[in-house]
């Protein structure tokens, strides 16, 4: 698929994105049912993903994210990953070379997939750091659905 058509088919694909950001001058609280109602909207719709950006800083972004689709290879040329499964199952691979990587914005490059790359499964509870520079693929089960916390922070 050359690149213009995968931009046109994810453009057409229903995704959420909800900005749950705040100044950090006051405490804030999110409750678990409002962070799943946002998640379970992508779930039901059968979206790409669904996701509630929680901060958004110079040093730091954190992602609460929901998906039933895998993704595409991603490399963050200055920005670190920490990845939590919260519910479900996926595996991503990481390290190797991403294939067709193209820039998608300064400093992030998107491909097709990943050859060369080590798999790794991921239930709840498991952690994962993807440093800057590192390609990484989340694939998600056809009929899965995975929850993750991501915290991103700057190199």
């Amino acid at each position: 698929m050359n690149l213009n058509l995968a931009v046109i088919v994810m453009a057409t694909l229903p995704f959420t994105v909800v900005d749950k950001t705040a100044p950090d001058t006051a405490v804030r609280h999110l409750s678990g049912k409002e962070l799943s109602d946002i998640l379970n909207k992508g779930k039901a719709a059968e979206a790409l993903y669904s996701q509630a950006i929680i901060a958004k800083h110079d040093t730091h972004l954190i992602y609460m994210t929901g998906r039933n689709k895998s993704g595409q290879a991603e490399v963050h040329q200055s920005w670190n990953d920490n990845i939590f499964i919260q519910e479900g199952e996926a595996s991503f691979v990481v390290g190797g070379k991403a294939a067709d990587a193209k820039e998608r914005e300064p400093g992030e490059l998107r491909g097709s997939t990943i050859s060369g790359g080590n798999t790794v499964t991921m239930h709840p509870g498991d952690y994962l750091f993807v440093p800057a520079g590192v390609p990484h693929q989340m694939i998600v089960k056809s009929g899965g659905w995975v929850t993750f916390l991501d915290f991103k922070t700057h190199k």
